[in-house]
């Protein structure tokens, strides 16, 4: 059999034409999103790496082996050093403990570093490079607690250094929130004349790796069978709570936009595979009683579809590609900068979207056709389903759902999404079900002839109301991603969120500064905190060893910050167990990531060694954090009054208007032993991740709203030959031209308003279940979606359906028999 021969004439039909059009328009639709998601992505990675001042980070605390620096040269990566520790800055009889980093030239690799000359003054960005021998560069906290300014000498160890500029900002500061010392940058080369820098020193070795995300992945590779004991990798999930989760849930806004793309897709490819399946019915029956094998009659158009899936998909893969680059390019100056280079995965995606669907799609009502009887089909009996279909049915779904997961890497969204598509096929061709036997019922007991076209619709009907309902189901879903659930999110971080933390306050300050902070409008909620290993769990002890996951020995080896509190912090929500009641002496409320990451529940207990004291307590909650907001969160919280007899401090969060820069300096002459730590740059990280978010996902919703339309017309093209024929018999039988147009309105305007009902109360229930499952957002109720989608849903397929069909209303039903059968 010549393929090629073979594919050339079925390129005559009609139907795969059409199914060639719905398999390019979707295609170029998932890979433009898909192109737009994957820079877009990436480029809110390398954003949120910038507070890192790395993409890699091997860290120790001992001398790290220069192969390592070795490896990362070979493999292109830009590196640099870093060896930090605490050491006392010393003028005259004035001493403070400060966090000295030596860092290399190269630092950072990501972001920038901003100082300033004068304590007031307003920071530019620098360059490490303007850091010479012989000086340093400090946090504010450093010279306001030594009583100092710019340009005078210090000694740290050794050696003697000029505090020569104000350091304001650094990639890395804010990484922890608890770092109680200001910080200090002095060059690597200077470190050894200190002489603080001693076999018996507590200091950390880092190395600072970047580069692309091949480059870092083939290192990282590399490096993690040679680790030796006390070395570990530092990535972005590493990083801030809050950067962690505000990056996670914008990377789920984009995969959550990109897969509706993709199950619209599924929509148009399933209607001109059925329509294109139909056509075919009767050759196949012809083909049989010539003699032909079902295996060839299988082969024959298996590879069909196969050459038209794959030409679709590499059009429109390039179609997508060039879209992408037009939007983007227009968009520049709003985008604010550069994006990555796109990767080939999107035109992987594309070719697997085309292949996977489309045989998808027509291989069961195929394998079913070449198990029917020749005689069946032209009697035109019902096909019985078969345990082979129903087989290679769920194999199929397992394809689609591999599909989906290969998009986003997420499985709880692509369940999410997966199962809330099959309930809206089940719920809507349930509805479509019911609605033909009323109708049905309806036009035995009128002599309508709209609502007597309607029920002799059949299987075509409530097909119809399937695809368009789940179309305009992933238009609704992603208008309330693009609104409700975005602005939910902005709205989570209000303009007035903390961006300064007040740490290391001391019990008998408490009294005092709440009434500072009140004189200046302030109302502050300060938390106690106490610092403490987890030492036994379940009533066994942790042993270090028996825990693999890098992130579990990471949280077991250094303390917890616990604190205790009577009522539930308006950042957390309660989802097992219950809160502190008045009189609880005793119990632990503990973060959920905690519970699952050891294996804890409800009544389980936890003992800690704070300050040579062990403290054990049941679990009696379990909460969940909103990291974003940024006010003091904690992985456990016990009972009020249960901590009070051990060592504490006090820890706060406060706003501080951008315009006064005396407020944190006048705090700190008052209250010289509280440390300030300027969370601003977390704050305008998570902003800027929003606004990436949003930006993307309305262009997404672009392309999906232009791909829908296109697809919309598609799928009505794909009934024309059955309508052909059907306007035929009815023009045969004496119906008027105006008779058919208010049929075809009626039906139309019917299967648009149901399909438009449904797809809103879906996307209703779906956005509000994600807001909550997925993206950790109060659910809101927005009954405009109903209402949007019947209005739009009877507008739009009502005039695509008449404008598709209005051509035939003119042709004489001679005609419309001769096209039919042609």
């Amino acid at each position: 059999m010549n393929i090629l021969k073979v594919w050339r004439q079925s390129w005559r039909i009609a139907e795969m034409r059409l199914l060639f059009l719905a398999l390019l328009v979707s295609v170029t639709a998932v890979t433009s999103v898909n192109f737009f998601t994957d820079r877009t992505e990436r480029s809110m990675l390398q954003q949120a790496t910038k507070l890192l001042g790395a993409d890699l980070t091997v860290r120790s605390s001992r001398p790290l082996s220069k192969d390592y620096l070795a490896q990362a040269e070979s493999l292109g990566l830009k590196q640099a050093e870093m060896i930090s520790f605490n050491s006392m800055v010393s003028i005259d009889d004035r001493l403070q403990l400060s966090q000295i980093k030596a860092v290399s030239d190269g630092f950072p690799l990501r972001g920038n570093i901003e100082t300033s000359l004068q304590l007031d003054a307003i920071g530019s960005i620098d360059s490490l490079g303007q850091l010479k021998s012989g000086q340093i560069w400090a946090e504010t906290s450093l010279f306001n607690a030594l009583e100092v300014q710019p340009k005078v000498e210090v000694r740290i160890g050794r050696s003697l250094f000029t505090l020569d500029k104000v350091l304001l900002k650094t990639p890395d500061q804010g990484a922890s929130v608890f770092q109680f010392s200001p910080q200090v940058l002095m060059p690597l080369a200077d470190l050894p004349a200190t002489g603080l820098l001693t076999p018996g020193s507590r200091a950390r070795f880092s190395y600072l790796f970047a580069g692309t995300d091949k480059q870092v992945s083939e290192m990282t590779d590399w490096l993690k069978p040679r680790l030796a004991t006390g070395e570990r990798l530092e990535t972005l999930s590493d990083g801030p709570p809050s950067i962690g989760k505000a990056l996670e849930r914008a990377q789920r806004f984009l995969n959550t936009a990109a897969l509706l793309s993709v199950i619209l897709a599924g929509a148009a490819i399933a209607l001109t595979s059925y329509s294109f399946n139909r056509h075919e019915t009767h050759t196949v029956a012809v083909l049989k009683t010539m003699g032909a094998s079902r295996r060839r009659i299988l082969f024959r158009y298996l590879s069909q579809l196969f050459l038209t899936s794959t030409a679709a998909a590499i059009l429109g893969a390039l179609l997508g590609f060039a879209i992408q680059a037009t939007l983007t390019y227009a968009l520049r100056d709003i985008i604010g900068q550069s994006l990555p280079s796109p990767s080939f995965m999107p035109v992987i995606t594309g070719l697997l979207t085309a292949w996977i669907m489309v045989l998808g799609f027509s291989s069961p009502q195929l394998v079913q056709l070449v198990n029917t009887a020749p005689v069946q089909i032209f009697q035109q009996q019902s096909l019985t389903s078969s345990n082979s279909w129903k087989l290679l049915l769920a194999t199929v779904m397992s394809g689609v759902f591999a599909l989906m997961f290969m998009q986003t890497e997420d499985l709880k969204l692509t369940v999410f999404i997966f199962l809330g598509t099959l309930a809206a096929i089940v719920i809507f061709w349930l509805v479509a079900s019911g609605l033909l036997k009323l109708l049905k019922s309806l036009s035995s007991n009128t002599n309508n002839a709209s609502f007597r076209t309607l029920a002799n619709a059949g299987p075509r009907l409530k097909l119809l109301i399937v695809v368009f309902g789940i179309g305009l189901f992933s238009l609704l879903l992603l208008t309330a991603l693009r609104g409700d659930l975005l602005e939910r999110w902005q709205n989570s971080i209000p303009a007035d969120a903390p961006n300064n933390f007040l740490i290391n306050i001391q019990p008998e300050e408490v009294k005092g500064l709440t009434s500072y902070l009140k004189g200046k409008n302030i109302d502050a909620n300060l938390f106690p905190m106490i610092r403490g290993r987890l030492v036994a769990m379940k009533g066994q002890p942790v042993i270090l060893d028996n825990y693999q996951d890098g992130r579990d020995r990471r949280l077991l080896q250094r303390e917890f910050n616990l604190s205790s509190t009577k009522d539930l912090p308006a950042a957390n929500i309660l989802l097992d167990g219950e809160w502190f009641k008045g009189d609880a002496p005793k119990g632990f409320s503990v973060e959920e990531s905690v519970m699952e990451r050891f294996a804890l529940k409800i009544g389980d207990s936890m003992t800690f060694d704070i300050a040579g004291q062990q403290v054990t307590q049941d679990i009696t909650s379990t909460r969940r954090v909103n990291w974003d907001n940024l006010t003091p969160n904690f992985f456990v919280l016990a009972a009020p009054g249960s901590m009070d007899k051990l060592p504490q401090t006090f820890i706060t969060s406060v706003f501080v208007p951008e315009g006064d820069s005396k407020l944190v300096p006048n705090l700190v002459k008052q209250y010289p032993s509280v440390s300030t730590i300027d969370i601003s740059a977390i704050m305008t990280q998570i902003k800027e991740l929003i606004t990436k978010a949003a930006f993307a996902v309305q262009a997404i919703f672009a392309f999906t709203l232009i791909a829908g339309i296109v697809v919309l017309l598609a799928a009505l093209q794909s009934q024309k030959a059955e309508r052909r024929r059907e306007l035929a018999i009815l023009k045969t039988i004496g119906a008027s031209r105006k008779q058919i147009r208010n049929s075809i309105l009626v039906e139309f305007l019917l299967v648009g308003a149901i399909s438009g009902f449904l797809a809103g109360l879906f996307a209703m229930i779906a956005s509000n279940v994600a807001a909550y499952v997925l993206f950790d957002l109060e659910p809101s109720i927005n009954l405009s979606l109903i209402l949007i989608g019947m209005v739009s849903g009877a507008l739009l397929v009502s005039i695509a359906g008449y404008f598709n069909l209005r051509p035939l209303l003119q042709v004489p039903p001679a005609i419309l028999f001769q096209e039919h059968n042609s």
